[in-house]
């Protein structure tokens, strides 16, 4: 055997596809160059999953209570101590019958800082502190646990901020900060050199994934692909992958693998960006999965869906490639 030879087969790999089923009508039934991918799903094996996003589902993977203290610790804070939240500066865009929340907003690290240096001056004596380590990851810490119920980042994204609100004992006090918050952005000259070069305006933060405990007990042992898994996965201790191929020839003997290519395509480039991404996720990343289930190298794949407000699973094994009767169904009949 070769020196390079993989000695061992990967048992189990999860493979998370946000934005991979779109509403109905959005599709063409006669979508071209999509082939194996409606051959992978209609050959395999339903899977239920219980959680409604992908980012409640990386933390259940990862074994996290919460997603901000393993995030906050991915992206080199020490997040033991105080209560945590994701923090992340989003744009509001008004219109007549609703507010939309836009994510990812382009900001160069030294804005984010400049952001954050502003709010802790103005919270210092509510004993709240802000950090801003990657510049579209913020944080705050607080020194009590709160009894509040936040939606996820992907959750909200592109949805009317108004019907998102928080929940729990504590919403009040959560909302009253969020106008606080939104009244300080709405003012800082940061934002007034942003519109002038084009760029939106970070009109609020989106405070969610709250929490004390960040990473307990995985069965995962190997992760790759885009954020947010990249680097809750570093948060967790696991070692990160930066290729498909490389994350098979691991000694992992189960991983876990993000693909934002489609979300980010469709914010950015609509349906044609979509498409394309779809294309090129085919090729790069269910081409070489497809071929190590062939070869024994991987003995079961999960396609993992966001999609009506659920996640939906798709099993495969080795022996689904056989599974010659499945007829193929255009990619459009899975659109929820």
């Amino acid at each position: 055997m070769a020196a390079s030879a993989k000695l061992t087969a990967m048992d189990y790999l999860r493979l998370l596809l946000p934005d991979l089923f779109l509403p109905p009508g959005s599709v063409p039934d006669n979508l071209p160059g999509v082939s194996l991918l409606e051959t992978m799903l209609a050959r395999a094996r339903p899977v239920p999953l219980a959680v409604t996003d992908h980012e409640a589902r990386l933390c259940e993977l990862l074994g996290a209570g919460a997603a901000a203290p393993l995030r906050a610790a991915g992206d080199g804070l020490e997040s033991g101590a105080g209560y945590w939240m994701c923090a992340d500066p989003v744009a509001l865009q008004r219109q007549p019958a609703q507010v939309m929340l836009q994510p990812c907003l382009p900001c160069e690290l030294s804005q984010a800082q400049a952001f954050c240096d502003a709010l802790n001056g103005h919270f210092a004596s509510d004993g709240l502190r802000f950090f801003a380590p990657h510049p579209q990851r913020w944080y705050l810490r607080c020194a009590a646990p709160s009894a509040v119920q936040m939606r996820t980042l992907g959750e909200v994204a592109w949805q009317d901020v108004r019907r998102q609100l928080p929940q729990g004992p504590d919403a009040l006090r959560w909302q009253a900060l969020g106008n606080e918050i939104q009244m300080l952005l709405h003012g800082h000259p940061l934002n007034q050199a942003r519109l002038s070069a084009g760029l939106p305006a970070i009109d609020s933060l989106w405070l969610w994934g709250g929490g004390q405990d960040g990473a307990g007990h995985t069965e995962l042992q190997a992760a790759g692909g885009d954020e947010p898994l990249v680097v809750l996965a570093r948060g967790a201790g696991l070692p990160v992958y930066g290729d498909i191929r490389s994350l098979l020839d691991s000694d992992a003997r189960q991983g876990v693998w993000l693909d934002n290519g489609l979300r980010d395509a469709l914010a950015q480039r609509g349906l044609p960006g979509w498409h394309a991404a779809l294309q090129a996720l085919q090729d790069g990343v269910l081409r070489p999965l497809w071929q190590a289930l062939g070869e024994g190298r991987l003995h079961a794949l999960t396609l993992e869906c966001a999609a009506g407000g659920a996640v939906r699973g798709f099993e495969l094994t080795p022996s689904a490639r056989w599974r010659l009767w499945c007829r193929r169904r255009p990619l459009a009949a899975y659109s929820v």
